[in-house]
């Protein structure tokens, strides 16, 4: 392993401005990026296109299929921007959510079901302020995410732990709560998310790391390699029985969980992908970032394993087939891995999300006997 996608750290403008790329995905043709660019001396960031190496820089605060952008950008500071697919202007305490037009009735839906599900229990969760066409302004949660707590030196790890822990109780509450007669139909509006819709989005996330790859003998352990994950990831979706559909948050990781006052409820953020799923898929999700933080020294080893131990208490409590936590989880491991290797500072931290099981294996330190299932 070694080859990665050849995204460049920075890139220069038609007036000879060096950018920094923050994050970058694949486009449809080989070696043609979707990039997020920042500066030192500029405040938020731009969204661009790198094309056979020309870089074409979105006007600031202009996307013609995010016509909503141009609104909402002189409001505050764009602190996302993935060209034509989506953006995020933080405005003091607001934060202007900004979608295709068509996409942003869905978004809008998803976010009040989940605060109607969620409002009455052991999160708390943004407000929504106003809605408008490609655009949903909800308000900032207080506190600090559990990312920004692992990473703090200042924080201590009983801290750390104690906030882990209380989402773990939380977590395992709330499932609890939803299934309560009045929030059946709720839930039941909540579009479904089963193993066969997981597994079509990451297929056309590995699709397009292949097209990349394209037939370059430097790649060519890797696309082996990939082709492998994908095979293995397939058949733990599919041939094993799921487990019942329940709440889901869709994108879980600990960028999403904030702990706020002492005695306060946690906050969960972004629902643009809630819906009904195995617990699994939330679960495994958020236990692989919790391996990326690692991997990307976020995370110290002894935070690591806490965070992680509390993650599989509570699939334990959630009564989550192990088998099919391990399916969600090489998913997720692949996506990342996929995902990341287009960004240059984390490609090399890529390449171990991208093995297949056994070689996952290695790459953990885990004996292979051991691998079924991952916990």
């Amino acid at each position: 392993m070694g080859w990665h996608p050849p995204v460049p750290a920075a890139v220069l403008d038609a007036d000879n401005f060096e950018w920094q790329v923050i994050r970058s995905w694949p486009d449809d043709s080989a070696e043609d990026y979707v990039l997020e660019l920042a500066a030192a001396d500029r405040a938020g960031v731009r969204a661009a296109h790198l094309r056979a190496g020309q870089l074409e820089l979105l006007r600031d605060g202009r996307d013609r299929r995010l016509p909503a952008l141009k609104h909402a950008s002189p409001l505050g500071e764009v602190v996302v921007h993935r060209a034509h697919k989506r953006a995020v202007v933080r405005a003091g305490e607001h934060y202007l959510k900004i979608f295709r037009a068509r996409q942003s009735d869905e978004a809008v839906g998803r976010h009040a079901r989940m605060n109607e599900l969620l409002g009455a229990g052991d999160f708390r969760t943004p407000e929504i302020v106003s809605c408008t066409p490609g655009c949903l302004t909800i308000m900032a949660l207080p506190g600090r995410s559990l990312f920004e707590l692992g990473n703090d030196p200042a924080v201590s790890d009983d801290v750390f732990e104690e906030a882990w822990q209380e989402w773990s109780r939380a977590w395992v509450r709330q499932h609890s709560l939803a299934r309560a007669p009045e929030h059946r139909l709720t839930l039941e509006a909540l579009p479904p998310r089963t193993a066969a819709v997981e597994l079509e989005n990451l297929q056309r996330i590995v699709h397009r790391w292949l097209v990349h790859a394209g037939d370059i003998p430097a790649a060519q352990p890797e696309r082996t390699a990939v082709r492998v994950a994908a095979g293995q990831t397939a058949q733990k979706l599919l041939r094993t029985d799921p487990d019942p559909l329940v709440w889901s948050h869709g994108d879980l990781h600990d960028k999403q969980i904030f702990t706020g006052d002492p005695g306060a409820p946690l906050g969960l953020l972004d629902f643009d992908e809630a819906g009904r799923a195995e617990a699994a898929a939330d679960l495994a999700n958020l236990a692989v970032h919790l391996r990326l933080r690692l991997r990307q020294h976020r995370l110290t080893a002894e935070r690591y394993q806490t965070a992680h131990r509390h993650v599989i208490a509570t699939a334990d409590e959630l009564r989550v087939t192990p088998a099919r936590f391990d399916a969600y989880a090489a998913a997720t491991r692949l996506r990342l891995g996929c995902l990341y290797s287009f960004r240059p500072q984390w490609a090399a931290v890529a390449e171990e999300f991208l093995l297949p099981d056994g070689e996952q294996a290695l790459a953990e330190g885990v004996p292979a006997a051991k691998v079924e299932p991952t916990y």
